[in-house]
């Protein structure tokens, strides 16, 4: 049957993010932030924001369409728990896109500015409270994505069919990376569980391509 974007979404989208997060600042603060904004081009800061969108909008994106496709074969309560994952995983993806906009509008400050209104340093002053905004406001993120991850989870592993299709257990490693994010909450593991969490839709996507998976969502396939 005609899979869709689904596989390529959860495929590509884990090494079109990491390639965006390479471009990015590392964990600097003060004025490494604005050092690392004044060494940056335009051409670089525009490359870098367009990936982190692109990357974002994929893979959040497949998930999405993922419990789209698994709704047919549901029963309501898989399909409550799908829609709530879709709830859950609106705030991650707002939250991301946001941060990337507040650093290209920290680039601009800091590089361009408004010379009359602002002085340098007030544009600088600026320019870091927006990076000690947008580094803050991620504390709801993993929360958000993993019960995201957890519910689809959930919902793929429900039912009688792991018995008859083992693949079925792939959903269980959105579930354990969901539950690493929330019990490695603020501590230092839980970077491991982000990266983890970039990357777990790509054994599912692959699977899909391989047929693994079309008994979920297939009309066609039991």
């Amino acid at each position: 049957m005609d899979k869709g974007l689904t596989p390529y979404l959860l495929t590509f989208a884990p090494v079109i993010m990491f390639i965006a997060f390479m471009t990015g600042p590392d964990d600097v603060r003060g004025q490494g932030y604005i050092d690392w904004l004044k060494g940056q081009d335009l051409n670089m800061m525009v490359g870098g924001t367009i990936l982190v969108t692109v990357g974002a909008i994929m893979m959040f994106g497949g998930w999405f369409v993922l419990t789209q496709d698994m709704m047919a074969k549901s029963n309501k309560t898989e399909q409550d728990l799908l829609m709530l994952s879709r709830v859950a995983l609106i705030l991650p993806l707002t939250l991301l896109l946001l941060s990337t906009g507040m650093d290209m509008e920290s680039w601009w400050l800091v590089n361009e500015g408004e010379p009359d209104y602002f002085t340098v340093e007030e544009e600088e002053a600026i320019a870091l409270n927006n990076h000690n905004v947008s580094s803050y406001i991620w504390g709801t993120m993993p929360i958000t994505w993993a019960l995201g991850l957890i519910l689809i989870g959930v919902a793929a592993l429900m039912g009688d069919k792991k018995d008859k299709h083992s693949a079925q257990w792939v959903f269980a490693a959105p579930v354990v990376t969901g539950l690493g994010l929330i019990g490695a909450y603020w501590s230092e593991p839980l970077w491991l569980f982000f990266m983890i969490a970039l990357v777990i839709s790509l054994p599912i996507g692959i699977m899909m391509l391989m047929g693994k998976l079309d008994y979920l969502y297939s009309e066609e396939a039991e």
